[in-house]
């Protein structure tokens, strides 16, 4: 017999198993990827307000981890956060650094990176995605 926080159990029934929402399946996690990215492009967007951006990124922020969710298939989890935060912030630096993709000018990633409007709705976005799908 096998001690649990409900009481005794048998051997087989007191094993604790992984629960399935944490499992995420390569499709969906590939999904959940996608729209972590396209979240990142729309933070961008919606950064380009200034400071009025702040008072639509915290909802924005939150939609933004729902639809996460929901293309992970609601799956939760630490890999989850990570997926979420990194794919905002590669989303967001993806569109921020296409002038300088398309002119192949080096000199000015650094001019379009200390805009700190973007940074600040990069992190805003970023972490109200990922509180939802922590705490959900």
């Amino acid at each position: 017999m096998v001690v649990t926080p409900v009481g005794m159990k048998c051997p087989d029934c007191g094993r604790v198993k992984d629960s399935p929402l944490f499992h995420v399946s390569p499709g969906r996690f590939v999904l959940a990827g996608i729209t972590a990215l396209a979240a990142g492009v729309v933070t961008t967007i919606i950064g380009k307000l200034g400071f009025f951006a702040i008072f639509l990124l915290i909802p924005y922020g939150y939609f933004a981890g729902t639809l996460i969710l929901k293309a992970s298939g609601m799956k939760r989890g630490l890999k989850m956060e990570i997926l979420a935060g990194a794919g905002i912030v590669l989303g967001a630096l993806a569109v921020k650094m296409m002038p300088v993709l398309m002119l192949g000018k080096p000199s000015l990633a650094v001019t379009l990176l200390i805009d700190p409007f973007f940074w600040i709705a990069v992190i805003i976005a970023t972490s109200c995605a990922v509180s939802k799908i922590r705490y959900m």
